[in-house]
């Protein structure tokens, strides 16, 4: 594979060439054209003066050496042939010619014929009260011989400039590639979360350049890596401590009961319940992964909101009785395209949570869009004790249970779902003193297009 040095040093050796042959033929048609006038004019004079030395009929005064003329500064002579109306030759500088008869040769009073082979630039002029007509020419080949050192000199200062064109495209290719280059290698030798070592893994100091946005690309790139990779780094090792916790204490409780420290029922039941919270953990798990799947897509089905949120409320009455809760609904029906699924688990996630921390009630509302960028939003009351301004900020990050927290992966559910659905969750304080998250579903703008589309 070419390199892209390569390449430019191509692209400008071919650009050249193909200047250098515009050029050169330009400047052969140039000279060509002054030299061919030039000379034109010249034999116009050497006939004329033919004309006058035949005044008398006298064709033995005519002789080659006469009709000589100069063109930049070279002296050239001219051939002459007189023809009468057949195109019989009467007399001619070649005395070879003498007696033939040249059909080809035109009546024209200029122009370029041929000649034995040879191209001629010719001046035909007819001879008063004689039955004959002098035709004077030069060989064009003696008149483009002037301009061949002339030539050579153009080629050879061309070639010049092609050399000294070409080893400064070489350096200013060189010296763009040359970052590029150590950008490979910064990148060829980067590794997540690796210690920086000065000169070998940094990259190179971008600047306003192509290729320094370039750099600065890849070091914001490299630094949401990173970031990335800290924040799987710290999500394994609370998965390991999350799940660690409950595995204790079903081993613990094994112990106990096979010790017969705590009675077996009492230890079946603490071994039920933390085997519960590692099932749900896991399944938790397993839909914050299926959430971050690029390519998961979502069926989009019309349901309506109000009778789903009854729904959740039922789904989660018997643990809002154990606790003495009142539960209820707030808003009007309407219908909406979503994905059921997902909607149904954010009102389970929210409710869940808040039945956990609520005091007396839990209102689930449901509400069309009160502006033209809101689909339709859902937001989960209740009368707890709130969160504190800590909590507020890291409420919504993985893991975290708060004070009566359970696996810290609700919160994060519904956000991922929320913002795959081009939507938003923010938590705000409640009228009651409690907690309350909303979730805002947008609309698509035009340019945008849902999951599943």
């Amino acid at each position: 594979m070419r390199t892209i040095k390569s390449k430019v040093l191509l692209s400008l050796f071919i650009s050249m060439l193909v200047t250098v042959g515009i050029t050169v033929a330009m400047f052969v048609r140039f000279m060509d054209g002054i030299l061919v006038n030039q000379a034109r004019a010249q034999l116009h004079v050497q006939a004329e003066r033919a004309v006058h030395m035949l005044s008398d009929g006298d064709l033995e005064r005519l002789d080659s050496k006469k009709f000589k003329y100069v063109v930049k500064g070279l002296l050239l002579y001219a051939d002459y042939m007189v023809l009468d109306n057949k195109q019989l030759i009467i007399d001619a500088s070649d005395s070879v010619l003498e007696g033939k008869t040249l059909k080809t040769i035109p009546r024209d009073r200029e122009g370029i014929t041929q000649i034995n082979g040879h191209k001629v630039l010719y001046t035909n002029e007819p001879l008063p009260r004689m039955p004959y007509h002098i035709f004077i020419y030069s060989p064009l080949s003696s008149l483009r011989a002037i301009y061949v050192p002339l030539m050579n000199t153009t080629l050879l200062s061309i070639g010049a400039s092609f050399l000294v064109i070409l080893g400064i495209g070489l350096l200013v290719v060189s010296r763009v590639v040359r970052p590029l280059n150590r950008l490979k290698e910064a990148v060829s030798r980067y590794e997540p979360n690796r210690l920086s070592i000065k000169g070998l893994t940094d990259f190179p100091k971008s600047d306003n350049s192509e290729i320094g946005e370039l750099s600065h690309t890849f070091q914001m790139m490299s630094d949401r890596i990173e970031l990335h990779q800290r924040s799987q780094i710290e999500f394994l090792q609370n998965v390991s401590h999350e799940l660690r916790t409950p595995l204790m204490s079903i081993q613990g409780y094994v112990y106990a009961i096979q010790d017969q420290v705590v009675t077996q029922e009492e230890g079946l039941k603490i071994i039920t319940n933390q085997s519960r919270r590692l099932i749900d953990m896991v399944e938790k798990l397993l839909q914050l992964s299926r959430l971050e799947a690029v390519d998961d897509q979502w069926p989009l089905t019309e349901v309506d909101l109000h009778e789903m949120a009854e729904e959740a409320i039922q789904l989660l009455m018997p643990a809002a009785k154990e606790r003495q809760l009142e539960m209820s609904v707030d808003g009007k029906s309407f219908k909406a395209k979503v994905p059921a699924e997902q909607v149904f688990r954010i009102m389970i996630n929210l409710l869940q949570n808040a039945v956990r921390h609520t005091t007396k009630r839990v209102v689930l509302r449901v509400h069309q869009g009160a502006d033209p960028d809101t689909e339709w939003t859902i937001s989960v009351e209740d009368d707890g004790p709130g969160l504190s301004e800590e909590e507020r900020e890291a409420v919504f990050k993985r893991f975290y249970t708060g004070a009566r927290g359970v696996t810290g992966l609700g919160l994060e559910i519904c956000r991922q779902i929320a913002l795959k659905m081009n939507g938003n969750i923010s938590y705000s304080p409640s009228d009651w003193g409690g907690a309350c998250f909303t979730v805002v579903k947008y609309h698509y703008r035009n340019d945008a297009m849902p999951p599943n589309s």
